[in-house]
């Protein structure tokens, strides 16, 4: 195992090896499985939902891409994308099983199934072809990703020349007063909430330390041009409380 391997990154506020990391980030998940959708509305008080739409629009996808939801959770991106294409070419790809369980479900009862393929996959070791896809989506999970240059890497090798890459994320807010406000929200009431709503205050409280310790704007920025990504750039949403990044292959 390599140096780089043993590197120590955040769970939450504490510093763990990466494979404790990607163990950690799938117990917590399948935890919040249920409440998914739930917790993006408590973690965004709605707001998800707009970014989301603005996240999927702002791609230009043509009917007859071939598109990656990765760290797909529900599937409410691919239901998005489904609407854009024409054929089965939405993949719909999530380490955590009980994810990918609730993202098939939903797409059955949503009409989508049928434009969807359903895959349990680390992001940091795909099970595709090189220069597959037109385009890759990430959605609220690049931070939870147990090694960010090995997962961006990996979705470059499956992008296809000229493929675009998007990640929406939770980042780092501009303005005091305003960050202020924002951290005393995630950090005293969000945990309650989910306490009161699945008895579950540790995995809520991880979700919000784990925005607190994710990287800024300019350090994703950085990564992507590390790992090969041309014409990368972000935009700030709402005071930078998300971010969308995005590169070329």
């Amino acid at each position: 195992m390599s140096v780089k391997d043993n590197e120590k990154v955040y769970f939450g506020d504490e510093k763990v090896s990466k494979e404790s990391k990607k163990d950690g980030v799938e117990d917590i998940f399948s935890k919040v499985s249920e409440n998914y959708d739930l917790m993006n509305d408590l973690m965004s008080l709605g707001m998800h939902r707009i970014w989301k739409k603005l996240f999927v629009d702002s791609a230009n996808i043509k009917e007859n891409e071939i598109i990656l939801d990765l760290a797909a959770g529900t599937g409410d991106i691919a239901k998005k994308v489904a609407d854009k294409v024409s054929g089965k070419t939405v993949y719909v790809c999530d380490q955590n099983n009980e994810m990918v369980e609730k993202a098939k479900e939903r797409s059955l009862n949503e009409g989508f199934f049928n434009k969807c393929n359903f895959d349990v996959s680390s992001a940091e070791k795909l099970p595709y072809e090189d220069n597959f896809f037109d385009q890759a989506f990430i959605s609220f999970g690049f931070r939870n990703f147990s090694d960010k240059k090995k997962a961006l890497t990996e979705i470059r090798r499956v992008l296809k020349a000229g493929g675009n890459l998007q990640i929406l994320e939770f980042s780092k807010t501009k303005g005091d007063v305003f960050s202020r406000v924002y951290d005393a929200y995630n950090f005293n009431i969000i945990p309650k909430i989910g306490e009161l709503i699945s008895n579950d205050r540790e995995s809520y409280d991880y979700l919000v330390k784990s925005i607190k310790t994710h990287e800024s704007q300019e350090q994703i920025l950085t990564m992507m041009k590390d790992c090969g990504f041309t014409n990368a750039d972000y935009n700030n949403l709402f005071k930078g409380v998300v971010a969308i990044h995005k590169g070329t292959k």
